[in-house]
């Protein structure tokens, strides 16, 4: 090795040292704050997973088994958060807990509860489906426009779901999976007991405020990691703009343009959505799922004051932790591993 590739060497691995020495003492250096500052001044409106990675699947029909990992994590260095917020971000490629608070506290799930509606009512439809709808479509909050006689099909009514937060569209697919809306709640909470969630009680399919309905955000982990497991469902999730059709009882084309409720689609890097929510006795509500070379992390977070600026800061922490410990790991490899860890130089 010659002189200039020694001081090469020894200059990259100052560099390297430092930065991890930083990055260490101030994980949450690198944030995306200021975008997270604009997305909360829009915000006017709407307002068990496997440690290994596995799911084990009981006899006969019942839904997956999944497992919570077990390892915590210690939050004493983490900063404060509002008291009245929960949340956990769990990287569900290696099942470790990177943050929470008030994980266990039960509160109103909001539009959030809609995860476990599509999961319910998915094994039972086609997409393809012409479902007439009902009485039920006549209900409050976000809604499509449906009225009793209506024609619409299945994947129109799961876009409006997940893409619009219809509430209409969440009842008339209970209803249509399970005939009455009292048969879909008792199979959604027997679901939801099968995952796991001992916390978790449901009582309507769109998650508008209810008499004793209520999760935590451990539950909401399991379910929503759940929900990524289904590759179909995600497609929905991930639709920045959908266009939805129908018929009316008149015999009329009725077609709306809707944009998706979660504005931090597209905005932070390796999002790929999931479902916001929001009512007086909830607050805001954002689960978010974000895929990087660095992992792939689930953040639940309910009952926050401004969810798009504490996503993106409990995001940044999250990833910041999990470069921290890659380079730490790989240093004993050689400068030159730094070259190969995931994400270490991505801004």
């Amino acid at each position: 090795m010659n002189k200039n590739t020694k001081r090469r060497t020894i200059r990259f691995t100052t560099i390297i040292a430092l930065a991890v020495i930083v990055l260490s003492f101030y994980p949450n250096l690198p944030t995306f704050s200021g975008l997270a500052r604009t997305l909360q001044a829009q915000n006017t409106s709407e307002l068990a997973y496997s440690a290994s990675g596995t799911t084990q699947i009981s006899a006969g029909n019942t839904a997956p088994k999944s497992t919570f990992p077990t390892n915590k994590v210690n939050d004493s260095s983490d900063p404060a958060r509002p008291e009245d917020s929960s949340y956990l971000m769990v990287n569900l490629r290696t099942g470790e807990r990177l943050l929470e608070k008030n994980k266990d506290i039960q509160r109103a799930p909001a539009s959030t509860i809609k995860l476990l509606t599509g999961l319910v009512v998915y094994e039972k439809l086609q997409e393809t489906e012409e479902v007439t709808v009902g009485k039920e479509v006549m209900v409050e909050g976000s809604v499509l426009g449906l009225k009793p006689g209506d024609k619409i099909l299945v994947k129109d009514l799961i876009t409006a779901l997940y893409v619009a937060s219809a509430n209409d569209a969440a009842n008339a697919l209970a209803v249509a999976a399970y005939g009455t809306l009292e048969n879909f709640i008792d199979k959604t909470n027997q679901y939801a007991t099968q995952l796991g969630c001992t916390d978790t009680k449901v009582q309507t399919a769109h998650g508008l405020s209810a008499p004793q309905q209520y999760t935590t955000a451990q539950d909401l982990a399991r379910i929503a990691a759940k929900f990524t497991q289904n590759p179909e469902l995600m497609s929905y999730v991930k639709l920045k703009k959908s266009t939805i059709e129908w018929t009316d009882v008149n015999g009329w084309k009725q077609i709306r343009e809707f944009s998706n409720t979660n504005q931090l689609l597209g905005v932070y890097p390796g999002d790929k959505g999931l479902k916001t929510g929001t009512t007086t006795e909830a607050g805001q509500c954002l689960v978010t799922y974000v895929t990087r070379g660095d992992g792939d992390l689930l953040l639940v977070l309910l009952g926050s004051d401004q969810r798009y600026q504490d996503t993106i800061e409990l995001l940044d922490q999250g990833l910041a932790k999990i470069r921290t410990r890659s380079a730490l790991k790989n240093f004993t490899n050689g400068p030159e591993a730094f070259n190969n860890t995931p994400g270490f130089f991505v801004p």
